[in-house]
């Protein structure tokens, strides 16, 4: 747990800088391509914040951010060199970690532009699973999901538009945590839809996720005797595989104290909805590198962004007005439940040779992007499964009731082992 390991650096300081070297070491020798830059003086860093004084709640953690934020010193790249320029500060929610003792290592690979849920990068190479490189993290924060699940940063950061975070997360078998809609400040992110972005985060663990929201905003998560959660059934098809490890975690829900409903939901509307904003505000954002590198761009991202670009304002303002429709749903739902629960993704981990099929987008989004559409706090926790990792998602109307879910649900499960 990271506050252990806080701990155990205020108590020895001098393990700070120990802790630094490792974590450089690991990411110059990573085979999974993880890191697009790293800050080589981070042992001298650590050396001085050991000496320094300063003890924050996070003190001696590696943090790793996602090449999409701002980190001063460090090229922020967004995924493709067309994008690339140095930042002469760093983003407000990076300085909170650091003013917490946090310490950066570097900065991660992504999908090009955030606007993708694999990794597969033309520019970069593509991110590989840490429990088989043969196959995809996810995406677009798949290096900041993979750098924690290897255990080379403590926590990451990384940004969530349909489920670029939770996604990787599920993927990569790590706890992947999007906050509330306008929870973190966005200033020196990168932005792909401003009217669905959100910063998010990567731990190992829910209890460390608890512990990462409250020290960064007050969030006082806590385990639950009781609770009412419904799952959503109809999305859209899960695998066998995928299936049966969500039941798994249904189980643990219950166990920790849930009272199961089941609901039949058609969210085809809001899906269509979020994807209409999606691809109008990034291509607006992005308007005028299509213009400049289209050729040098990966099909994937400059075909998304020529149909964001040809959309009609009358669709795009349709969708808005769904929006508000589907804010008004979920609302009403989490008034009478206090979670809702789908699998993360609707396949584990495809290979990479099959990752590039236009098949694979929608399994990978079709449970996340509701949460992104809404701006609900999202969770995707690792489910029980014997292979492949695979994600439970939960969602709530807010933060710390969420989190104390995760929280029980992570300790209902450590039991049954």
């Amino acid at each position: 747990m990271i506050k252990e390991i806080v701990e155990r650096n205020l108590a020895d300081p001098a393990s700070v800088v120990k802790n630094a070297e490792e974590a450089l070491r690991a990411a110059e020798s990573d085979s999974h391509n993880y890191f697009l830059a790293l800050d080589k003086s981070l042992p001298l860093r650590a050396e001085l914040l050991s000496k320094s004084g300063r003890r924050g709640r996070l003190f001696g953690l590696i943090i790793a951010v996602k090449d999409n934020i701002d980190v001063e010193g460090l090229a922020t790249t967004n995924g493709a060199p067309y994008a690339k320029s140095t930042p002469s500060r760093t983003a407000p929610a990076v300085r909170q970690l650091e003013a917490e003792g946090a310490l950066v290592l570097g900065k991660t690979n992504m999908h090009e532009l955030a606007l993708g849920a694999t990794n597969l990068n033309p520019h970069y190479g593509p991110t590989r699973n840490p429990h088989d490189p043969a196959r995809i993290t996810g995406g677009s924060s798949g290096g900041s999901a993979g750098a924690v699940a290897l255990g080379i940063a403590h926590i990451a950061l990384g940004t969530d538009t349909g489920g670029s975070v939770r996604i990787p997360a599920a993927l990569c078998g790590v706890v992947g945590y999007k906050p509330s809609y306008g929870a973190f400040p966005l200033d020196g992110v990168r932005p792909l839809a401003p009217t669905l972005d959100h910063l998010g985060f990567f731990a190992r663990s829910a209890s460390d996720m608890a512990y990462l929201m409250e020290v960064l905003k007050g969030v006082r998560a806590e385990l639950l005797d009781r609770f009412r959660f419904a799952v959503l059934k109809g999305i859209a098809e899960v695998d066998d595989y995928v299936d049966k490890a969500f039941w798994r975690a249904v189980s643990a829900l219950e166990k920790a104290g849930g009272e199961r409903f089941e609901i039949p939901v058609d969210v085809r509307r809001f899906s269509y909805a979020r994807a209409a904003i999606l691809l109008a505000e990034a291509a607006a954002v992005n308007w005028s590198y299509l213009k400049q590198h289209e050729r040098s761009m990966g099909r994937d991202v400059a075909s998304l962004l020529k149909v964001g670009a040809s959309l009609p304002a009358p669709a795009y303002i349709k969708a808005l007005e769904v929006q508000r429709e589907a804010k008004s749903y979920f609302g009403s739902l989490l008034k009478k439940y206090d979670a809702l629960a789908m699998p993360t993704t609707a396949i584990a981990a495809p290979r990479i040779e099959e990752a590039d099929s236009i098949a694979v987008r929608p399994k990978l989004l079709a449970f996340t992007e509701l949460f992104n559409l809404t701006g609900l706090p999202a969770v995707s926790v690792p489910a029980p499964a014997p292979g492949l990792p695979v994600g439970l998602q939960l969602a709530s109307s807010d933060d710390e009731r969420l989190l104390s879910i995760a929280l029980s649900y992570e300790a209902a499960l450590n039991a049954l082992k």
